[in-house]
């Protein structure tokens, strides 16, 4: 241990005299920043936390120095990230040296930087004295509109990897325990394996009936997603992809990604057979890349990611069920609690009426915005049938109607 820890810190020395400002070994630094940081409990050894599933996410609420913040809880993260919402601007914390992360922002307007913080607590378990990267995130690509940031930070891998964690979105819960999980009789478990702060397990993704392909898979609670996977892998090594595409985005940090989503034969995991998965392929030149497992798909069971004791857990729930944007659009919450469009796919129902990215969406089949959720939004714009949307500007409102897509959202004959 000590040799690998030196032979990092060689790296990184070697690095930092080619670098200007060291940013690169900065952003490094951070995964092992909070490593001799221990949780404290106040209690017993399992918690139940202040729990919100969005958009197919999970938050959970916290109170840093004092000021009660929303954070996504996010296993793809590789530490603690706090963003520049009104409410964390109001703690005003330090400023520490400037980290170098690849995408978040433009022309240094968005800078991130290392602060620390006195306390985070979760409700029954804290932590004192951990260092966080704090992103000016309102200012990048990731939002259209300031408003747009409706959380204040990302829980990741320094502060998850001392739980157990068991994630129901059916009954809104969230637990963490000390103690590795008692798994019910029907849950499956897959082994763990963690590298450079991410957690991952083996499956088998079918590709067609002549293709199935055996790989590791990411866990990432941070995405809304069913499975990513890079385009590379598929075209690299001439895999045929036969059902329909549907041209759809995803935004990062670093703005607007453009790619196809498809569905494919089936996804094995363990004893677990998902049939007709929803996949969105990602541009990339390396086909190592995005083999990931996102939340829309562990949200169909019961979740439990034991890091104490390298397990992965699902929980079959019945039935399953894709959401499929039949609608077209897609929307983000703002904070006033409407919509704002982010999206319009081509070639989909909206894509033929005068609804605009950026167009604030006040009502979705009468119903006021502010009182629709994200995931509530999601289950509504896979219903096929008729759907009234109302924008602001103008006062308009729009009747789309929606389709079933043959080898989409169902299977080809």
């Amino acid at each position: 241990m000590f040799k690998s820890k030196l032979f990092l810190l060689i790296v990184f020395a070697l690095l930092c005299s080619s670098l200007s400002g060291c940013n690169v070994v900065n952003s490094m630094r951070m995964m092992q920043i909070n490593s001799n940081v221990q949780p404290q409990f106040s209690g017993q050894s399992r918690v139940a936390l202040e729990a919100l599933y969005a958009g197919e996410k999970p938050y959970v609420y916290a109170t840093v120095n004092g000021e009660r913040l929303l954070f996504l809880l996010d296993t793809g993260a590789r530490f603690l990230i706090l963003m520049d919402t009104p409410k964390v601007q109001r703690l005003d914390l330090p400023r520490g040296f400037d980290l170098a992360l690849s995408g978040w922002g433009q022309d240094g307007k968005s800078q991130a930087y290392q602060t620390e913080i006195q306390r985070i607590d979760l409700g029954g378990v804290a932590f004192d004295g951990m260092k966080a990267a704090m992103i000016p995130v309102s200012q990048t690509n990731y939002y259209l509109r300031e408003d747009e940031a409706i959380y204040d930070g990302v829980i990741g891998h320094d502060m998850m990897r001392h739980f157990a964690w068991e994630f129901d979105a059916n009954a809104n819960t969230i637990y963490l325990s000390a103690d590795a999980y008692q798994p019910e009789e029907n849950a499956q478990m897959l082994e763990m394996s963690s590298f450079m702060s991410k957690v991952s397990v083996t499956g088998t993704l079918a590709f067609n009936d002549d293709v199935t392909v055996t790989e590791s898979f990411i866990i990432d609670t941070g995405s809304r997603h069913y499975v990513k996977l890079s385009t590379a892998y598929p075209e690299a090594n001439d895999i045929a992809i036969t059902g329909t595409r549907v041209r759809a985005a995803d935004f990062g940090l670093s703005g607007k990604v453009e790619h196809d989503r498809v569905s494919l034969p089936q996804l094995t995991l363990g004893d677990i057979a998902i049939e007709h998965v929803k996949v969105n392929l990602i541009p990339s030149d390396d086909e190592d890349d995005w083999w990931i497992l996102g939340n829309a798909l562990m949200n169909q069971f019961k979740t439990v990611v034991d890091y104490t004791n390298d397990a992965f857990y699902l929980v079959p729930q019945e039935p399953y069920v894709t959401d499929y944007n039949l609608l077209g659009l897609e929307l983000r919450k703002i904070r006033s609690g409407e919509f704002v469009v982010r999206y319009v796919f081509p070639n989909l129902p909206s894509s033929h009426f005068d609804i605009q990215v950026g167009d604030i969406v006040t009502q979705i089949d009468g119903k006021p915005a502010a009182l629709i959720t994200l995931s509530e939004y999601n289950d509504i714009a896979s219903i096929a049938g008729q759907h009234k949307l109302c924008i602001s500007r103008d006062g308009l409102c729009f009747n789309v109607i929606t389709e079933e897509i043959a080898g989409y959202s169902l299977k080809s004959k």
